[in-house]
């Protein structure tokens, strides 16, 4: 019995939420998320100088996954970001190519020689069909990644797939 709770309170510190915050850590990749109004609002920290991606609502791998990609461009200095949507199992497009909007606000972003954090916000309810509409309280799938450069065509290094709460 001392085991399993053990086991359980260990599960739960690596998934915790705090004043409507909540944090998600594995293979030094964190991230976390919080509501602010109507929008959900991002970091996520990797240990890459490349891109970093967050999806949601995904139904077979990349499949209609709400797809964020974001980097800090390695001259310029500056959070960028690209929202897409998943096309396929392995294929996504970005959302402007497919004829609806941009829905990503870069709120910043910082790269050391070691790691990338970038944070960004979304919208909660967004009118493009290609966004998942997410609700407070709900829970859905959820897709993480990096890469190794600022190539955001490229495939990824390290991937999870995982679901999320909304707080």
């Amino acid at each position: 019995m001392k085991i399993r709770i053990f086991f359980l309170l260990t599960i739960s510190l690596s998934l915790f939420s705090l004043s409507g915050q909540s944090l998600f850590e594995k293979d030094d990749v964190s991230i976390s998320w919080e509501v602010r109004e109507d929008r959900l609002v991002v970091v996520m920290s990797a240990p890459t100088t490349g891109w970093l991606a967050f999806g949601t609502g995904a139904t077979k791998i990349m499949r209609d996954a709400n797809l964020i990609q974001v980097w800090v461009d390695d001259d310029m200095g500056i959070a960028m970001g690209e929202d897409h949507f998943g096309t396929g199992s392995f294929s996504h497009k970005r959302d402007i190519d497919l004829g609806g909007a941009q829905n990503l606000q870069i709120l910043s972003g910082r790269q050391t020689q070691e790691d990338t954090t970038v944070s960004f916000s979304l919208p909660l309810g967004s009118s493009d069909e290609y966004d998942t509409l997410l609700e407070r309280g709900e829970t859905y799938p959820l897709l993480l990644a990096y890469g190794k450069n600022d190539n955001t065509g490229r495939k990824h290094s390290w991937a999870y797939t995982g679901t999320i709460t909304i707080p």
